[in-house]
């Protein structure tokens, strides 16, 4: 069964899952030297989810420098170099891990990235989820032709939009 998963000050209630793990961490993960990997891994009936969250708006950034986190945190957005560089990455080796190891379900694999930021409204939420889907080489000119299973869906949540389209495993802010 699922579990309650805390990264930072965010809490996700997956206890209606097949089951939710840690997966970066060291004991789970153990190529962390050479590979990156997402936070989460969650099994649904008909899917395995890859989570990675990032948090520019946690309590524990002084109020002195919070608004130049979320200022270069958005910067790096906008530079794409978040998504290609980090987000991008974390999705591919992971998949390449669980491939290695003989761990890829029978079922889709779907990545989703919380990023709790408030300035997040719907055209970076758009732009964000299209560099994500771009950086982890779910869209471009080859994709189409491979023979084997890779991640088939992408996207990019707020706390909000999180909880809008993920309703059944809802985040909260715990401080």
């Amino acid at each position: 069964m699922g579990d309650v998963l805390i990264e930072g000050e965010l809490e996700f209630d997956f206890r209606k899952a097949i089951r939710a793990e840690r997966f970066d961490e060291e004991k789970r993960h153990r190529m962390s030297h050479c590979m990156k990997a997402v936070d989460f891994l969650v099994e649904w009936p008909d899917a395995l989810w890859f989570i990675e969250v990032k948090d520019p708006s946690k309590s524990s950034i002084p109020d002195h420098l919070s608004n130049k986190e979320r200022r270069n945190f958005i910067e790096r957005m906008k530079k794409k170099v978040l998504f290609h560089e980090e987000l991008g990455p974390k999705a591919k080796d992971s998949f390449l891990y669980l491939h290695l190891m003989g761990e890829v379900p029978e079922k889709p694999i779907k990545y989703f990235v919380l990023l709790a930021l408030r300035e997040l409204d719907k055209a970076l939420l758009s732009f964000s989820a299209r560099e994500l889907k771009q950086a982890s080489c779910l869209i471009g000119p080859n994709n189409s032709e491979w023979r084997n299973r890779y991640i088939c869906a992408a996207a990019v949540y707020n706390l909000e939009t999180w909880n809008q389209h993920l309703g059944h495993c809802p985040v909260r802010r715990c401080l």
